[in-house]
């Protein structure tokens, strides 16, 4: 081997491991089609962004997981994105297959409404029982006692705009198996007067647009559709409709604070749906089973979470193919979930990047995959920079709110919880406090309005109050500011790395080449 191609392949490999690729792939390498899923949309066509400078071609297009899976059944893209597997309606693909994760995330409930005075709320809280009500057409204005119920007082008299999926989806079936299983009583009275039954799996065409059946609900085909529909400055003005929570942050909307089984209201964070998931049952093809997500008990717990899959062929692939395929995969389960978070998803654990590369390793021509490590395959939940299932509140509430800046606990004339004791974290009453001041300050724990103790005079001592049990309550001061703080979140923070890698390629290559041409 020469030096010159040495020094090459040297930075072909080096760009690799800047971008968290498993290995290096050939230029000349075919284009691999893909379709379906516009929940994973967005994280897939950033991965096939991701690994173009590698010479990895994805073409992808959103079309739905129900015509996904009949576009690969066809044989007419090699693989597949859905929410669901394969169902008793859907006609069969002929060669052989497999199912396997790509990415976790959250179904959201996006809106757009105003106050009175034009204010956007941003700040709607839902439980279950709401939801099921708002989207069979059984509540049709904002201001209904029952979604006042749900911690939400001054709402205007606005008709509700319900914006659904026209189209067969993975969303759709997803987001109404929750309702399903959570709320069988309204929804079992919808299906039944729609003259439709809700499968296992969810119903991908929902329920819509005849008399008896939500006739003034809108249909839009896609995410893209929906999401579109939603933040329109009129026509979406009262809307509120279900998309992956990626599809919100991008358009910076809020989505609804959904209540979970311990009582208090969730937002799509990574973390709260690696917390929930952890309570997925995964069958022996890499399906999911979500009955037990929906009903966690964790304080912060996202309720209708969930994986979405890619379906890729295990015979019957040109080689060239799979070996592009394969290696796409292999990214996707490593490096490509480090996007997941910042793009609204959450990534993948380590169980899950196994079922990938067992996949893999059914794929013709495809490569073995790397070892599940977090050198060999960076993926956040097996390098630790991403704590799987965390129960700390700053790792569920920082990410949308900066609790440094709430005077939540902090000491001193500004305090709103904590009295002037020695460390300002438990709001103790004069009569208990060993170090605090006279009983006038110490009896009202909650005004922290008296003058400051000769101990409790260090405001930051209070700033990381967090109560030893959560509680709707304990987290009615962050919700208004944490469900606001997530339009904020938009994912312009690409990492400024892969372009180094890109340049650094082409410096180092461009006069090889001229060399070789020569």
């Amino acid at each position: 081997m020469t030096r010159l191609v040495r020094a090459t392949l040297a930075a072909a490999i080096v760009a690799a491991g800047i971008l968290g690729f498993a290995g290096p792939a050939s230029a000349s390498g075919p284009t691999i089609l893909g379709a379906g899923s516009t929940w994973s949309e967005i994280a897939i066509r950033q991965w096939a962004s991701d690994v173009s400078p590698q010479g990895i071609s994805v073409n992808y297009q959103g079309v739905g997981s129900t015509q996904g899976r009949q576009l690969f059944a066809g044989g007419t893209i090699d693989f597949a994105a859905s929410e669901i597997p394969y169902q008793k309606e859907d006609a069969k693909p002929k060669r052989s297959y497999a199912y396997l994760p790509d990415v976790a995330g959250g179904t959201s409930l996006m809106y757009n409404l105003q106050t009175p005075d034009h204010q956007q709320v941003r700040s709607l809280t839902l439980s279950p029982a709401t939801i099921a009500l708002i989207f069979t057409g059984k509540i049709g204005f904002w201001d209904d006692k029952r979604i006042k119920a749900d911690d939400n007082p001054g709402l205007p008299h606005v008709p509700i705009r319900l914006v659904v999926r026209s189209d067969g989806s993975g969303t759709s079936a997803q987001f109404t198996r929750f309702l399903h299983e959570t709320v069988p009583s309204v929804w079992n009275a919808f299906t039944h007067a729609c003259g439709v039954s809700t499968p296992v799996d969810g119903i991908s065409y929902y329920p819509y647009g005849r008399p008896g059946c939500l006739p003034n609900a809108i249909g839009q085909k896609g995410s893209d559709g929906v999401a579109n529909y939603v933040t329109n400055p009129g026509l979406g003005q009262g809307a509120i409709g279900y998309v992956e929570a990626s599809y919100a942050l991008q358009r910076h909307m809020p989505v609804v604070g959904v209540k979970n089984r311990s009582g208090n209201y969730a937002l799509p964070t990574a973390q709260n749906v690696a917390t929930a998931l952890q309570h997925a049952k995964l069958n022996n093809d890499s399906t999911q089973e979500l009955s037990q997500v929906y009903t966690a008990s964790e304080a912060f717990a996202y309720p209708i979470s969930s994986y979405s899959y890619l379906i890729v062929p295990t015979e019957q692939l040109d080689p060239a193919k799979g070996a592009v395929l394969g290696a796409f995969i292999d990214y996707i389960a490593c490096g490509g979930q480090r996007e997941a978070a910042p793009l609204g998803y959450s990534p993948m654990p380590k169980t899950l990047v196994q079922f990938a590369f067992d996949a893999v390793k059914k794929i013709p021509g495809a490569a073995n995959p790397p070892a599940i490590t977090g050198s060999a395959c960076p993926n956040p939940t097996l390098t630790g920079d991403f704590k799987l299932g965390s129960s700390v509140a700053s790792d569920n509430i920082l990410p949308y709110t900066d609790l440094g800046q709430k005077t939540y606990g902090s000491s001193g004339t500004t305090s709103t919880r904590g009295t002037a004791g020695t460390t300002g974290t438990t709001g103790t009453a004069g009569t208990t406090g060993t170090t605090g001041t006279t009983g006038t300050t110490g009896s009202d724990p909650t005004s922290g309005s008296g003058p400051t103790g000769a101990t409790g005079t260090d405001p930051t001592a209070g700033a990381t109050y967090v109560p030893a049990t959560l509680t709707t309550s304990d987290l009615k001061p962050l919700k208004a500011a944490a469900l606001e703080k997530i339009q904020s979140l938009d994912d312009s923070g690409r990492w400024p790395i892969v372009i180094g890698a890109v340049i650094v390629l082409a410096v180092v290559l461009t006069p090889a080449l001229l060399r070789l041409r020569r």
